[in-house]
Protein backbone atom coordinates (compact mmCIF):
# COMPACT_ATOMS: atom_id res chain seq x y z
CA UNK A 1 0.00 0.00 0.00
CA UNK A 2 2.63 2.77 0.98
CA UNK A 3 4.65 1.41 -2.37
CA UNK A 4 0.88 2.57 -4.07
CA UNK A 5 1.06 5.80 -2.34
CA UNK A 6 4.54 6.14 -3.52
CA UNK A 7 3.66 5.95 -6.98
CA UNK A 8 0.39 7.84 -6.41
CA UNK A 9 2.69 10.90 -5.28
CA UNK A 10 5.11 10.65 -8.20
CA UNK A 11 2.47 10.92 -10.80
CA UNK A 12 0.53 13.64 -9.13
CA UNK A 13 4.48 15.67 -9.22
CA UNK A 14 4.47 14.92 -12.68
CA UNK A 15 1.39 16.03 -14.01
CA UNK A 16 1.69 19.06 -12.11
CA UNK A 17 5.35 19.74 -13.65
CA UNK A 18 3.57 19.18 -16.76
CA UNK A 19 0.88 21.43 -16.25
CA UNK A 20 3.00 24.10 -15.42
CA UNK A 21 5.57 23.39 -18.07
CA UNK A 22 2.98 25.11 -20.96
CA UNK A 23 4.66 26.95 -23.81
CA UNK A 24 1.63 29.14 -24.92
CA UNK A 25 2.28 29.96 -28.61
CA UNK A 26 0.67 33.12 -29.52
CA UNK A 27 -0.13 33.13 -33.59
CA UNK A 28 -2.69 34.40 -36.66
CA UNK A 29 -2.57 30.97 -38.63
CA UNK A 30 -6.07 29.47 -39.81
CA UNK A 31 -7.38 27.87 -41.83
CA UNK A 32 -5.54 25.18 -43.86
CA UNK A 33 -2.02 26.62 -42.35
CA UNK A 34 -3.53 26.70 -38.78
CA UNK A 35 -4.44 23.29 -39.17
CA UNK A 36 -1.52 22.29 -40.72
CA UNK A 37 0.46 24.19 -37.57
CA UNK A 38 -1.81 22.68 -34.66
CA UNK A 39 -1.17 18.92 -36.24
CA UNK A 40 2.74 19.75 -36.16
CA UNK A 41 2.29 21.22 -32.89
CA UNK A 42 0.60 18.29 -31.72
CA UNK A 43 3.24 15.81 -33.07
CA UNK A 44 5.76 17.87 -31.24
CA UNK A 45 4.22 16.96 -27.75
CA UNK A 46 3.58 14.09 -28.78
CA UNK A 47 7.44 13.17 -28.42
CA UNK A 48 8.43 15.71 -25.78
CA UNK A 49 6.09 14.68 -22.82
CA UNK A 50 8.33 17.09 -20.33
CA UNK A 51 5.58 19.55 -21.42
CA UNK A 52 3.29 21.27 -24.07
CA UNK A 53 2.93 23.85 -26.72
CA UNK A 54 -0.50 25.27 -26.91
CA UNK A 55 -1.63 26.74 -30.04
CA UNK A 56 -3.18 30.35 -29.30
CA UNK A 57 -5.25 31.62 -32.69
CA UNK A 58 -5.36 35.28 -32.36
CA UNK A 59 -7.42 35.56 -35.10
CA UNK A 60 -5.35 39.03 -37.59
CA UNK A 61 -1.97 40.49 -36.99
CA UNK A 62 -3.67 44.02 -35.53
CA UNK A 63 -5.23 41.80 -33.21
CA UNK A 64 -2.20 39.78 -31.93
CA UNK A 65 0.20 43.24 -31.76
CA UNK A 66 -2.45 44.92 -29.32
CA UNK A 67 -3.08 41.83 -26.99
CA UNK A 68 0.92 41.74 -27.02
CA UNK A 69 1.24 44.82 -25.94
CA UNK A 70 -1.07 44.84 -23.53
CA UNK A 71 0.28 41.60 -22.13
CA UNK A 72 3.63 42.92 -21.58
CA UNK A 73 2.51 45.80 -20.02
CA UNK A 74 0.18 43.49 -17.33
CA UNK A 75 3.33 41.09 -17.15
CA UNK A 76 1.27 38.06 -18.59
CA UNK A 77 3.10 37.67 -22.20
CA UNK A 78 2.87 34.54 -24.23
CA UNK A 79 5.79 32.40 -23.65
CA UNK A 80 6.34 32.63 -27.47
CA UNK A 81 4.78 34.34 -30.09
CA UNK A 82 4.76 35.55 -33.89
CA UNK A 83 5.96 39.31 -34.24
CA UNK A 84 6.85 41.21 -37.22
CA UNK A 85 10.42 43.26 -36.85
CA UNK A 86 8.82 47.13 -36.08
CA UNK A 87 7.46 44.73 -32.88
CA UNK A 88 10.69 43.06 -31.93
CA UNK A 89 12.28 46.07 -32.18
CA UNK A 90 9.91 47.78 -29.59
CA UNK A 91 9.27 44.60 -27.44
CA UNK A 92 13.57 44.03 -27.17
CA UNK A 93 14.41 47.51 -26.29
CA UNK A 94 12.02 47.73 -23.72
CA UNK A 95 13.69 44.61 -22.05
CA UNK A 96 10.88 42.44 -22.61
CA UNK A 97 12.52 39.43 -25.25
CA UNK A 98 14.91 36.89 -24.35
CA UNK A 99 16.98 36.53 -27.24
CA UNK A 100 17.13 33.33 -29.36
CA UNK A 101 21.31 33.91 -29.71
CA UNK A 102 21.55 33.05 -26.69
CA UNK A 103 20.16 29.26 -27.40
CA UNK A 104 22.01 29.06 -30.64
CA UNK A 105 25.09 29.88 -28.99
CA UNK A 106 24.60 26.76 -25.85
CA UNK A 107 23.37 24.60 -28.93
CA UNK A 108 26.14 23.35 -31.14
CA UNK A 109 23.72 21.52 -33.34
CA UNK A 110 21.90 24.07 -34.74
CA UNK A 111 23.70 26.12 -37.58
CA UNK A 112 23.09 29.25 -38.45
CA UNK A 113 25.22 29.36 -41.49
CA UNK A 114 22.43 26.91 -43.31
CA UNK A 115 20.10 29.68 -43.11
CA UNK A 116 19.58 32.24 -45.76
CA UNK A 117 21.97 35.15 -44.92
CA UNK A 118 18.74 37.64 -45.53
CA UNK A 119 16.83 35.83 -42.54
CA UNK A 120 19.78 36.06 -39.92
CA UNK A 121 19.87 39.41 -40.87
CA UNK A 122 16.05 39.85 -40.54
CA UNK A 123 16.73 38.75 -36.67
CA UNK A 124 19.53 40.50 -35.34
CA UNK A 125 19.20 43.94 -34.06
CA UNK A 126 22.63 45.88 -33.52
CA UNK A 127 24.53 42.48 -33.29
CA UNK A 128 22.51 40.35 -31.44
CA UNK A 129 20.06 37.38 -32.82
CA UNK A 130 16.48 38.39 -31.14
CA UNK A 131 14.14 35.89 -33.01
CA UNK A 132 14.29 33.15 -36.46
CA UNK A 133 12.51 33.57 -38.95
CA UNK A 134 8.23 31.50 -39.00
CA UNK A 135 6.07 32.29 -41.68
CA UNK A 136 8.27 33.84 -44.55
CA UNK A 137 7.48 35.36 -48.22
CA UNK A 138 8.12 37.71 -51.35
CA UNK A 139 5.94 39.43 -53.82
CA UNK A 140 5.24 37.53 -57.14
CA UNK A 141 3.04 37.35 -59.97
CA UNK A 142 0.16 35.12 -60.99
CA UNK A 143 -0.44 35.00 -64.52
CA UNK A 144 -3.21 33.65 -67.33
CA UNK A 145 -0.52 31.83 -69.69
CA UNK A 146 -3.85 31.47 -72.22
CA UNK A 147 -4.03 34.98 -72.54
CA UNK A 148 0.32 35.61 -72.88
CA UNK A 149 0.01 32.81 -75.30
CA UNK A 150 -2.97 34.35 -77.09
CA UNK A 151 -1.14 37.27 -77.97
CA UNK A 152 1.97 35.45 -78.58
CA UNK A 153 4.08 35.67 -75.32
CA UNK A 154 5.22 32.58 -74.32
CA UNK A 155 7.39 33.71 -71.03
CA UNK A 156 6.85 36.07 -68.54
CA UNK A 157 9.12 39.61 -68.38
CA UNK A 158 12.78 39.87 -67.00
CA UNK A 159 12.64 43.73 -66.56
CA UNK A 160 10.32 46.00 -65.86
CA UNK A 161 10.34 47.48 -69.57
CA UNK A 162 9.24 44.19 -70.78
CA UNK A 163 6.24 44.43 -67.84
CA UNK A 164 5.49 47.76 -69.56
CA UNK A 165 5.18 46.60 -72.77
CA UNK A 166 3.29 42.71 -72.04
CA UNK A 167 0.31 45.51 -70.57
CA UNK A 168 0.32 47.08 -73.64
CA UNK A 169 0.09 44.06 -75.76
CA UNK A 170 -2.61 42.83 -72.91
CA UNK A 171 -4.76 45.94 -72.82
CA UNK A 172 -4.84 45.87 -76.42
CA UNK A 173 -7.06 42.62 -76.41
CA UNK A 174 -10.10 44.87 -74.23
CA UNK A 175 -8.57 42.99 -71.01
CA UNK A 176 -7.20 44.90 -68.01
CA UNK A 177 -3.67 43.86 -68.14
CA UNK A 178 -2.81 44.11 -64.16
CA UNK A 179 -4.44 45.15 -60.90
CA UNK A 180 -2.90 46.00 -57.93
CA UNK A 181 -3.73 47.35 -54.47
CA UNK A 182 -1.49 50.05 -52.79
CA UNK A 183 0.97 48.29 -51.15
CA UNK A 184 4.54 49.50 -49.86
CA UNK A 185 5.92 45.92 -50.52
CA UNK A 186 5.63 46.05 -54.09
CA UNK A 187 7.25 49.60 -54.11
CA UNK A 188 10.17 48.77 -51.93
CA UNK A 189 10.91 45.56 -53.65
CA UNK A 190 11.03 47.89 -56.98
CA UNK A 191 13.41 50.91 -55.32
CA UNK A 192 15.96 48.51 -54.20
CA UNK A 193 16.07 46.95 -57.80
CA UNK A 194 16.46 50.33 -59.20
CA UNK A 195 18.80 51.38 -56.29
CA UNK A 196 17.09 52.82 -54.00
CA UNK A 197 16.70 52.42 -50.40
CA UNK A 198 13.71 52.89 -48.04
CA UNK A 199 15.12 54.70 -45.07
CA UNK A 200 18.66 55.30 -43.05
CA UNK A 201 19.22 53.63 -39.55
CA UNK A 202 22.57 55.16 -38.94
CA UNK A 203 21.58 58.85 -39.01
CA UNK A 204 17.82 58.14 -39.10
CA UNK A 205 16.64 60.07 -42.48
CA UNK A 206 14.17 58.52 -45.39
CA UNK A 207 15.36 57.68 -48.41
CA UNK A 208 12.65 56.62 -50.21
CA UNK A 209 11.90 59.92 -51.78
CA UNK A 210 14.90 60.30 -53.80
CA UNK A 211 15.58 59.78 -57.01
CA UNK A 212 14.88 56.80 -57.42
CA UNK A 213 11.21 56.54 -55.43
CA UNK A 214 10.03 59.14 -57.32
CA UNK A 215 11.02 57.07 -60.27
CA UNK A 216 9.39 53.74 -59.25
CA UNK A 217 6.55 55.66 -58.29
CA UNK A 218 6.39 57.50 -61.11
CA UNK A 219 6.33 54.37 -62.90
CA UNK A 220 3.26 52.74 -60.97
CA UNK A 221 1.32 55.75 -61.65
CA UNK A 222 1.82 56.31 -65.55
CA UNK A 223 0.67 52.49 -65.65
CA UNK A 224 -2.39 53.53 -63.56
CA UNK A 225 -3.14 56.90 -66.41
CA UNK A 226 -2.29 54.39 -69.28
CA UNK A 227 -5.28 52.54 -67.90
CA UNK A 228 -2.69 49.76 -67.77
CA UNK A 229 -3.86 48.99 -64.12
CA UNK A 230 -6.42 49.71 -61.90
CA UNK A 231 -6.14 49.62 -58.33
CA UNK A 232 -8.00 46.52 -56.46
CA UNK A 233 -7.84 47.06 -52.46
CA UNK A 234 -7.70 43.91 -50.57
CA UNK A 235 -8.00 40.30 -51.88
CA UNK A 236 -10.53 41.75 -55.04
CA UNK A 237 -7.92 41.47 -57.56
CA UNK A 238 -7.34 37.45 -56.90
CA UNK A 239 -11.52 37.36 -57.65
CA UNK A 240 -10.90 39.41 -60.85
CA UNK A 241 -8.02 37.27 -61.94
CA UNK A 242 -9.39 33.82 -61.14
CA UNK A 243 -12.94 35.46 -63.14
CA UNK A 244 -10.21 35.83 -66.03
CA UNK A 245 -11.00 39.69 -66.50
CA UNK A 246 -7.69 41.00 -65.00
CA UNK A 247 -4.29 39.11 -66.91
CA UNK A 248 -1.73 39.80 -64.18
CA UNK A 249 -1.33 40.11 -60.61
CA UNK A 250 1.08 40.69 -57.73
CA UNK A 251 0.70 38.86 -54.36
CA UNK A 252 2.74 37.13 -51.77
CA UNK A 253 4.04 33.42 -52.86
CA UNK A 254 1.77 32.19 -50.10
CA UNK A 255 -1.11 33.57 -51.93
CA UNK A 256 -0.23 30.35 -54.09
CA UNK A 257 -1.55 27.92 -51.82
CA UNK A 258 -5.02 29.47 -51.65
CA UNK A 259 -5.67 29.79 -55.01
CA UNK A 260 -3.70 27.06 -57.42
CA UNK A 261 -6.66 24.90 -57.22
CA UNK A 262 -9.03 27.41 -58.49
CA UNK A 263 -8.46 28.98 -62.10
CA UNK A 264 -10.35 27.65 -64.97
CA UNK A 265 -7.20 28.29 -67.19
CA UNK A 266 -3.25 27.45 -66.87
CA UNK A 267 -2.04 29.73 -64.34
CA UNK A 268 1.34 30.34 -64.01
CA UNK A 269 3.70 32.14 -61.35
CA UNK A 270 6.85 33.75 -61.66
CA UNK A 271 9.15 36.55 -59.37
CA UNK A 272 8.84 40.43 -59.77
CA UNK A 273 10.32 41.36 -62.77
CA UNK A 274 14.36 43.29 -62.44
CA UNK A 275 15.88 46.75 -62.21
CA UNK A 276 18.75 47.70 -62.64
CA UNK A 277 19.80 45.79 -59.60
CA UNK A 278 18.81 42.29 -58.97
CA UNK A 279 16.46 42.50 -55.44
CA UNK A 280 13.11 41.27 -53.70
CA UNK A 281 11.98 42.01 -50.50
CA UNK A 282 10.63 39.29 -48.23
CA UNK A 283 8.25 39.60 -45.79
CA UNK A 284 6.25 37.96 -42.97
CA UNK A 285 6.90 37.48 -39.18
CA UNK A 286 9.45 35.50 -37.60
CA UNK A 287 9.00 33.67 -33.53
CA UNK A 288 10.33 35.45 -30.67
CA UNK A 289 10.41 34.22 -26.73
CA UNK A 290 9.24 36.83 -24.05
CA UNK A 291 11.90 37.08 -20.91
CA UNK A 292 9.71 35.94 -18.25
CA UNK A 293 8.73 32.64 -18.98
CA UNK A 294 10.06 30.03 -16.82
CA UNK A 295 13.71 28.07 -17.59
CA UNK A 296 11.38 25.25 -17.97
CA UNK A 297 9.43 26.99 -20.40
CA UNK A 298 12.71 28.84 -22.09
CA UNK A 299 13.91 25.40 -22.86
CA UNK A 300 10.58 23.72 -24.09
CA UNK A 301 10.03 26.54 -26.21
CA UNK A 302 13.51 26.73 -27.89
CA UNK A 303 13.53 23.09 -28.39
CA UNK A 304 9.86 23.70 -30.21
CA UNK A 305 11.09 26.13 -32.18
CA UNK A 306 14.75 24.37 -33.36
CA UNK A 307 12.19 21.23 -34.27
CA UNK A 308 10.13 23.97 -36.45
CA UNK A 309 12.64 24.75 -38.50
CA UNK A 310 14.65 21.32 -38.78
CA UNK A 311 14.66 20.95 -42.95
CA UNK A 312 12.44 18.49 -43.35
CA UNK A 313 9.74 20.29 -41.11
CA UNK A 314 10.14 23.23 -42.93
CA UNK A 315 9.52 21.22 -46.02
CA UNK A 316 6.00 19.86 -44.42
CA UNK A 317 5.11 23.75 -43.71
CA UNK A 318 5.92 24.95 -47.27
CA UNK A 319 4.17 22.10 -48.61
CA UNK A 320 1.37 23.53 -46.68
CA UNK A 321 1.70 26.52 -47.00
CA UNK A 322 3.91 27.95 -49.94
CA UNK A 323 5.80 30.13 -47.51
CA UNK A 324 9.60 29.72 -47.88
CA UNK A 325 11.91 27.61 -46.41
CA UNK A 326 14.27 29.25 -44.18
CA UNK A 327 17.12 27.07 -44.26
CA UNK A 328 19.14 26.40 -47.74
CA UNK A 329 19.59 22.58 -46.80
CA UNK A 330 15.60 22.15 -47.38
CA UNK A 331 16.22 21.88 -50.87
CA UNK A 332 18.22 19.01 -50.36
CA UNK A 333 15.19 17.08 -49.04
CA UNK A 334 13.35 14.43 -51.02
CA UNK A 335 10.18 16.55 -50.96
CA UNK A 336 11.36 19.49 -51.94
CA UNK A 337 12.46 18.06 -55.40
CA UNK A 338 8.84 16.68 -55.80
CA UNK A 339 7.44 19.86 -55.04
CA UNK A 340 9.25 21.99 -57.32
CA UNK A 341 8.38 19.30 -60.14
CA UNK A 342 4.39 19.75 -59.14
CA UNK A 343 4.74 23.84 -58.91
CA UNK A 344 6.69 24.97 -61.84
CA UNK A 345 7.98 28.64 -61.08
CA UNK A 346 8.73 28.18 -57.25
CA UNK A 347 12.13 27.01 -57.31
CA UNK A 348 13.20 30.04 -59.37
CA UNK A 349 11.57 31.98 -56.58
CA UNK A 350 13.44 30.33 -54.14
CA UNK A 351 16.33 31.22 -55.89
CA UNK A 352 15.49 35.03 -55.35
CA UNK A 353 16.46 34.85 -51.69
CA UNK A 354 20.17 35.23 -52.85
CA UNK A 355 19.49 38.67 -53.90
CA UNK A 356 16.61 39.42 -50.87
CA UNK A 357 16.28 42.55 -48.71
CA UNK A 358 14.31 43.78 -45.74
CA UNK A 359 12.18 46.82 -44.79
CA UNK A 360 13.92 48.74 -42.04
CA UNK A 361 13.48 47.46 -38.55
CA UNK A 362 13.15 49.72 -36.65
CA UNK A 363 9.91 50.91 -34.37
CA UNK A 364 9.98 54.38 -36.45
CA UNK A 365 9.65 52.35 -39.80
CA UNK A 366 6.14 51.40 -37.99
CA UNK A 367 4.79 54.92 -38.47
CA UNK A 368 6.98 55.53 -41.93
CA UNK A 369 5.66 52.77 -43.63
CA UNK A 370 1.85 54.21 -43.30
CA UNK A 371 3.32 57.60 -43.77
CA UNK A 372 4.54 55.92 -47.22
CA UNK A 373 1.43 54.01 -48.62
CA UNK A 374 -0.88 57.18 -47.52
CA UNK A 375 1.20 59.52 -49.90
CA UNK A 376 1.46 56.67 -52.79
CA UNK A 377 -2.46 56.45 -52.52
CA UNK A 378 -2.45 59.98 -53.26
CA UNK A 379 -0.07 59.46 -56.29
CA UNK A 380 -1.30 56.95 -57.86
CA UNK A 381 -5.11 59.06 -57.48
CA UNK A 382 -3.54 61.88 -58.69
CA UNK A 383 -3.89 63.94 -55.93
CA UNK A 384 -0.04 64.72 -55.66
CA UNK A 385 2.70 64.25 -58.07
CA UNK A 386 5.08 61.30 -56.99
CA UNK A 387 7.63 63.61 -55.99
CA UNK A 388 5.82 66.11 -53.97
CA UNK A 389 3.82 62.80 -52.26
CA UNK A 390 6.88 61.03 -51.32
CA UNK A 391 8.74 64.49 -50.06
CA UNK A 392 5.11 64.74 -47.59
CA UNK A 393 5.53 61.52 -46.40
CA UNK A 394 9.09 62.05 -45.66
CA UNK A 395 8.63 65.41 -44.01
CA UNK A 396 6.18 63.65 -41.51
CA UNK A 397 8.43 60.94 -40.58
CA UNK A 398 10.85 63.46 -39.90
CA UNK A 399 8.61 65.11 -37.45
CA UNK A 400 7.82 62.18 -35.72
CA UNK A 401 11.54 61.23 -35.39
CA UNK A 402 12.33 64.93 -33.73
Amino acid sequence: MKRIWILLIIMFLSCHKNDKNVVTFWHVMSGPLGSQLDEMIAEFNSIHPEGKVESVNMGSYDALVQKLMGAVASKTPPVISQMYESWTDQLYEAGFLEPLGNFVEQDSGFHLNDFWPVFIEDNTYGSVLVTLPFNKSVPVFYYNDDILRSIGVDTFPKNWDGFRSLCERIHSTGIWATSWPIDVWYFSTMLYQAGGTLYDGTDHQPRFNDECGVEVLTYIVDLVKDSLLYLNPGFQRQVEFLSERVAMIPASVASWAFIKDRPRFVMKVAPFPQGREPATVIAGTNIGMFLNASPEQKRLAWKFIKWFLEPENQMRWTEASYYLPTRRSTLQVPSFQKFIRENPGYEAIVEQLAVAKTEPKSKAWFTGRIYLNESMEEAVRLERTPEDALDYAARRLLVDLQ
